[in-house]
């Protein structure tokens, strides 16, 4: 007989930083301005893109910006979560 418990997903597992960076002086030349964004599942940065467009980024939980803030890119890190083999990507100031 098998474990119940082998074949389901365990919710509530940290996620783990698995790399932190500064975005490149080429990444911040692109963006015209970035802006904290309220989003489906919290916060988000909304970077509008000087060629037109926008992209937006999950911002970190730690974050004690609000929605309306300027996001300070030049000082601001890229950071990479992982868990249970899925990667994800969030962006945090400094």
């Amino acid at each position: 007989m098998s474990n119940f418990f082998s074949s389901k997903r365990v919710y509530g597992e940290s996620w783990e930083v698995v790399d932190s960076r500064k975005f490149e002086d080429e990444e911040v030349a692109l963006v015209k301005h970035a802006e904290v964004v309220p989003s489906q599942f919290g916060l988000s940065v909304c970077f509008f893109m000087k060629s037109g467009g926008k992209t937006f980024v999950p911002l970190s939980r730690d974050s004690e910006l609000d929605a309306g803030d300027e996001f300070p890119m030049k000082d601001a890190r890229i950071l990479t979560l992982e868990r249970d083999g899925e990667t994800i990507e969030r962006v945090e100031e400094a």
